[in-house]
């Protein structure tokens, strides 16, 4: 059983609607095992449908860290598992794990000069299962 989900936000692409500011979005989140022994977790893509419409959600697919070790799951990662091909995505990675891990989303968006307009780091809290 799991003991522990997190649901990390991300919104990748650049926007053709008016649903957020014009500009590039970048998501990259961080995952980290702070244990002495490895760790197999898995992980999937729910896409936010727009408008309030339901979006599709992936398979699940595992992962593994050892000891110590973090990986990254960004915008290109997460385009690779999205069940959809749309330019701009927006929705969650949702991270199951036996154990409790540190994971942190790292959200950037650029303007159209390719700039650094907004940074901002949030660390993503564990629902128990």
């Amino acid at each position: 059983m799991t003991a522990f989900q997190y649901a990390a936000k991300f919104v990748c692409g650049k926007p053709s609607a008016d649903e957020v500011a014009p500009g590039v979005y970048f998501t990259a989140i961080n995952v980290h095992n702070p244990t002495e022994r490895d760790v197999v977790f898995r992980k999937k893509v729910a896409i936010a449908g727009r408008r309030e419409q339901l979006g599709p959600v992936s398979e699940y697919f595992d992962a593994r860290l050892g000891r110590d070790q973090a990986l990254e799951i960004d915008c290109q990662d997460i385009r690779e598992h999205a069940p959809s091909r749309e330019g701009f995505l927006k929705g969650f990675v949702v991270i199951e794990s036996d154990i409790d891990l540190d994971v942190v989303g790292v959200y950037t968006a650029a303007g159209d000069d390719g700039q650094v307009r907004a940074l901002d780091v949030e660390r993503v809290r564990p629902r128990g299962m």
